[in-house]
């Protein structure tokens, strides 16, 4: 099951690359990415997709395959996860002068890159499965780009579990479901006193409920001050709602993967009380967050990338997304 579940990041890859490939992203108004950063933006992906080719062809196969050919739909749903967790992060960034961001189930997410360049105070932690964090250490050091920004050398330093032990970026491997190892490793690569960001995209959702709660009361309480960012599907809490039913049994039978709580948190309501020792949650789903918080000239851009006439398609869809806010 866990290799079924890494598998599931070149996926994410493949839309975030289609999504830049047609222009959907980066947003620089809403990413607030100066214009030096938006071109790295578009290349660091690029490398990073060439340099997978080198140590997995069949992953960057399927990648390349699935890129050309992402629907209209997709980009957009893309898009509205980016930018949706990109803003939440900046927000706290510039509320706060010191801040580390714990990116738990990172995979092959590469938003350590503008952020570490547009935060000089900023610490930044990836953590995922062992086989997910040696193919990214591979290609962070492989690729001579993406290796001076992180300012790592060619071969690798240290030891597993810890793969960069850099200053101020982390990479660490970890089965997220070991609550005790977890712990472990957090208290020696991050400070409890220091505001903190943790970002769970599409984590939780492949988690046991009793995993997945666990780690959020653990990790919640080893913070004085954070922010937590979820992005996850639900189920839909409607009589008539077959969109959970559905994406169950579609992901068991294509690829023998499950997702064990979507329809147990069903709703924004059920899914928000996972965070219940929060002071302060807050809750969206997508379609939400295109409709308040991408504003019309952006609204506008996007149309001019693609033409899309699946609007109620996307409506459903991005119904059943959510995004997810626990400030304390």
């Amino acid at each position: 099951m866990e290799r079924i579940i890494q598998q599931t990041d070149f996926d994410a890859l493949s839309c975030k690359l289609a999504a830049i490939s047609v222009g959907y992203l980066p947003s620089s108004s809403l990413q607030r990415l100066p214009v030096d950063l938006t071109r790295k933006y578009v290349q660091w992906h690029r490398d990073y997709l060439l340099s997978l080719k080198k140590f997995s062809r069949r992953a960057f196969g399927k990648v390349d395959k699935a890129i050309r050919l992402s629907f209209p739909v997709m980009n957009y749903g893309t898009y509205l996860r980016t930018i949706g967790i990109d803003t939440a992060i900046l927000d706290f960034l510039n509320a706060n002068e010191q801040v580390q961001v714990v990116n738990m189930g990172c995979g092959s997410d590469l938003r350590m890159l503008p952020l570490l360049q547009m935060f000089p105070h900023l610490t930044y932690v990836d953590i995922d499965y062992n086989d997910s964090v040696q193919l990214k250490n591979k290609i962070l050091r492989e690729n001579e780009n993406l290796r001076s920004t992180l300012e790592l050398s060619g071969e690798d330093a240290t030891e597993l579990p810890v793969l960069i032990d850099h200053k101020r970026y982390k990479l660490i491997a970890c089965d997220l479901n070991d609550i005790t190892e977890t712990t472990r490793l957090l208290d020696t690569c991050t400070n409890r006193d220091v505001p903190t960001v943790i970002i769970s995209e599409c984590l939780l959702c492949y988690m046991h409920e009793t995993e997945s709660q666990s780690l959020i009361s653990t990790v919640m309480t080893k913070y004085t001050h954070g922010l937590w960012i979820s992005y996850d599907p639900i189920g839909g809490s409607q009589p008539n709602d077959r969109f959970g039913t559905i994406m169950q049994s579609n992901l068991k039978e294509s690829r023998n993967l499950e997702m064990p709580t979507l329809m147990i948190y069903n709703s924004k309501e059920k899914y928000a009380s996972r965070w219940s020792i929060a002071p302060n949650v807050i809750v969206n789903d997508m379609w939400e967050v295109y409709n308040t918080q991408v504003p019309e000239y952006e609204r506008l851009r996007l149309r001019s990338l693609q033409f899309l006439d699946e609007l109620e398609e996307l409506k459903v869809m991005q119904t059943h997304y959510i995004l997810m806010k626990a400030q304390w």
